[in-house]
């Protein structure tokens, strides 16, 4: 009896085993599987920056590699085509997913090897070749116009030969051309001594802020204010203990061309004068100059305001600031 019994549990166990096999979804083929991957490197943004010289640079944009698994693989041909984003479809929908607003670059300001034609630019792998660069060509940075954002735009749309596209990859790229100069990057102002407003004991100075030193020229930076909260050029005060700016001023600061750092003159973004007449002015006592060791910044400065302060020279707040260098931003 023990025997049959063990007999029965047996037969149990192996009908179950054959019906659990027997419900098994049925393998799907591997299908590219052992391919060689083509695939964009960086793949959906690469940032490319140069500096805001007028003499000739150079940079890679973007790379098109072939992911290979084995020798025999790339020792194979295969060709890989590009689609340039001519009518701008690719970087207009990046713009509104991202809330940015970058513009295709002019071909005055910069060219590419291989250059599309009509629209595409097809890239053939020799055997042994595993990438393939996009290079773009700056005349002169110096002509930027640097309100402007610029970026080019590409979509891998075919391989054929030895390679697949890579499923696991964004086919679209956005590559940003973002010119700096060696001031460009990001600061911790802080006071060297306090900030004083003739017209007003309640503003006083808000420190330590962060500024952004956005290339504007080949020496020449627009200062963005990135907090407390405020994302534009201004100067961060405090209003009766409460944090504010001062409506329609910020700096422009022009180093000497030279290269020696020192700063040689102040302007407005916001207008020269704008309609407040609210102007920064170099204090020339000051050290005002960019340190090439430190890449560090003091700042010695004025806001004048003819409207409100008519009596010659017309200075309603004294600034007195070291900007510390941060790092890239």
């Amino acid at each position: 009896m023990k025997t049959l019994h063990k007999i029965n549990i047996s037969l149990c166990v192996l009908f179950f085993a054959l019906l659990a096999v027997s419900c098994l979804q049925k393998q799907e083929s591997i299908g590219d599987a052992g391919q060689p991957f083509v695939k964009l490197f960086p793949d959906g943004f690469a940032l490319v920056p140069f500096n805001a010289a007028a003499t000739p640079q150079t940079g890679v944009l973007f790379e098109v590699r072939r992911d290979v698994n084995s020798a025999a693989k790339l020792n194979s041909a295969a060709t890989a085509v590009l689609h340039f984003d001519t009518d701008n479809s690719i970087l207009d929908k990046y713009n509104l997913v991202n809330e940015t607003d970058f513009v295709t670059l002019p071909l005055n300001l910069g060219t590419t090897d291989p250059a599309p034609v009509a629209g595409t630019i097809t890239l053939n792998f020799a055997p042994g070749e595993f990438s393939k660069p996009i290079v773009i060509n700056i005349p002169n940075a110096s002509i930027f116009d640097f309100t402007k954002h610029y970026a080019l735009a590409y979509k891998l749309t075919d391989v054929t030969g030895a390679g697949v596209k890579s499923a696991a990859t964004n086919d679209t790229v956005i590559a940003q051309i973002l010119i700096k100069n060696k001031y460009d990057g990001k600061y911790e102002a802080n006071a060297n001594s306090p900030m004083v407003d003739i017209l007003s004991a309640a503003l006083t100075g808000w420190y330590p802020f962060t500024y952004e030193l956005q290339t504007s020229g080949e020496f020449s930076v627009k200062c963005m204010l990135t907090d407390p909260g405020y994302f534009d050029f201004y100067h961060p005060i405090t209003s009766a203990g409460a944090v504010s700016v001062y409506g329609a001023f910020g700096l422009e600061i022009e180093f000497d061309h030279a290269g020696s750092g020192n700063i040689i003159a102040v302007r407005n973004p916001w207008g020269n004068p704008p309609s407040n007449t609210r102007m920064p002015v170099i204090d020339p006592s000051g050290v005002n100059k960019w340190d090439p060791a430190t890449k560090n910044i003091q700042f010695k400065y004025w806001m004048k305001q003819p409207s409100l302060v008519p009596a010659a020279p017309n200075i309603r707040v004294y600034f007195d600031e070291t900007w510390t260098y941060k790092g890239p931003r």
